[in-house]
């Protein structure tokens, strides 16, 4: 995609998605909670099929932690571990937030995590997968979801469970040039996205 596309895309997207991402964190937070360091903030990638399609996290995971943000890799089949890790550190009274982003089969184990930690009633702030083969319904607990997919690839659209009081963002790439499915995690427009929204609730 030409670099000025890219610009306007990312003008066009960040806009309406920053002003979702600071009203949910405005009305969210209890009065009483700070504000967690970046160092607090668990961000866990999973990569696709054979942990070798997915660059795009491997990518991103690098950039999360050139700001100061804690990130891990795992592969897509390793979603019961990311849950545990969660889990445990919410037990163990980690004041940090939950973040959990996929590519394709990764992007289905984002559901499982989210679903298992709403189980326990964990919340979680920022759910991000693109696309996702099998999407299931964004859970209660998910704050903020976003979901960017193209038809053209193996994605499709997300829905939320009824009710749902969250941000659910669908961006549909279907056609657009040089995406498709083993591309579609690297673009640095939805990079940058994820990193705006995490720096709304963090501290450097």
């Amino acid at each position: 995609m030409p670099s000025w596309r890219r610009f306007v895309l990312l003008v066009a997207l960040t806009i309406p998605l920053m002003h979702a991402a600071s009203a949910a964190h405005a009305h969210s937070r209890p009065k009483t909670s700070s504000v967690p360091e970046r160092t607090d903030t668990r961000v866990y990638l999973m990569r696709g099929l054979f942990g070798v399609f997915s660059l795009g996290m491997d990518d991103l995971a690098g950039k999360l932690r050139a700001v100061g943000y804690s990130a891990e890799i795992f592969a897509w089949d390793q979603w019961q571990r990311v849950q545990a890790l969660a889990a445990q550190r919410y037990a163990a009274g980690g004041s940090g937030t939950v973040v959990v982003i996929g590519h394709s089969l990764g992007a289905n184990s984002v559901f499982s995590v989210a679903d298992g930690l709403q189980r326990r009633n964990i919340p979680v702030y920022l759910a991000v997968t693109f696309d996702a083969t099998q999407p299931k319904p964004v859970p209660f607990n998910v704050t903020n979801f976003v979901n960017v997919w193209a038809r053209d690839g193996y994605g499709a659209p997300v829905q939320a469970m009824p009710g749902y009081p969250g941000n659910l963002q669908n961006f549909d790439l279907s056609g657009a040039p040089g995406v498709d499915h083993q591309s579609i995690d690297r673009l640095d427009e939805f990079h940058q996205l994820i990193l705006a929204q995490l720096n709304e609730l963090t501290n450097q």
